[in-house]
């Protein structure tokens, strides 16, 4: 379908994606499987600390959750299509089983869906 130069060069983009977004998630995170990771929750002793900051403290583990979920669909998305180039299925759309474009596959190389199965 594709050429292997292609899909070599989408496989070294998707590694690059991978390691990125591992790093961006072990800032703040605990990785608990492949496409799973656990928000740190700040680890506050009642008596060692001021109620403000103890707030503080919640109020920015609560903001992260909505980032890691955010970050683990991405990771889980560039996983799955590592897993499909090593199963020579890369660049299949999900919904209609025809082959992505390569422009999209290059503009998005995780992608799932052909441009006409995205809306569906």
């Amino acid at each position: 379908m594709f050429e292997q130069d292609f899909i070599d060069n989408q496989k070294i983009k998707l590694e690059k994606e991978k390691e990125e977004l591992e790093k961006s998630l072990s800032d703040f995170a605990s990785k608990e499987t492949e496409n799973n990771w656990e928000t740190k929750y700040p680890d506050i002793a009642p008596d060692e600390r001021d109620p403000e900051d103890s707030a503080d403290e919640v109020e920015e583990y609560v903001d992260l959750l909505p980032q890691e979920y955010t970050l683990e669909i991405k990771l889980k998305n560039v996983n799955d299509a590592l897993d499909n180039i090593k199963e020579g299925t890369y660049g299949i759309c999900e919904s209609c089983k025809r082959p992505i474009s390569k422009e999209r596959l290059e503009a998005n190389p995780s992608a799932k869906k052909c441009i006409e199965c995205i809306d569906l």
